[in-house]
């Protein structure tokens, strides 16, 4: 008699683990859920965030086209100052040896 009291309490043992293994796996399904909606989200939001980086690019690409330019010009300004510079030290040297 001893023997189907003790496959009772087995039973009894393996079914209360297995209603914890259930309820630990329906906590994972739930933990899985809501990671694949957060990354979901973060999926849309780096998305987004494609989307305004190339609104940015597209209106900063003709301000970078105007600082080439006005790199150009100050390149060409430092050249004609030091020329103007050079010509005009020329001028005062020519003038304290003709006076």
């Amino acid at each position: 008699m001893s023997t189907p009291f003790d496959l009772q309490a087995a039973i009894a043992r393996i079914e209360a683990r297995l209603d914890g293994v259930d309820r630990k796996v329906d906590g994972l399904s739930v933990s899985w859920k809501k990671a694949i909606e957060w990354i979901a989200k973060m999926g849309e939001h780096v998305e987004s965030l494609d989307a305004f980086r190339e609104e940015v690019r597209a209106s900063l690409e003709p301000l970078f086209a105007k600082l080439d330019n006005v790199d150009d010009v100050m390149h060409i300004m430092r050249h004609a100052t030091a020329d103007v510079a050079r010509r005009i030290e020329e001028l005062e040297v020519q003038r304290r040896l003709a006076g």
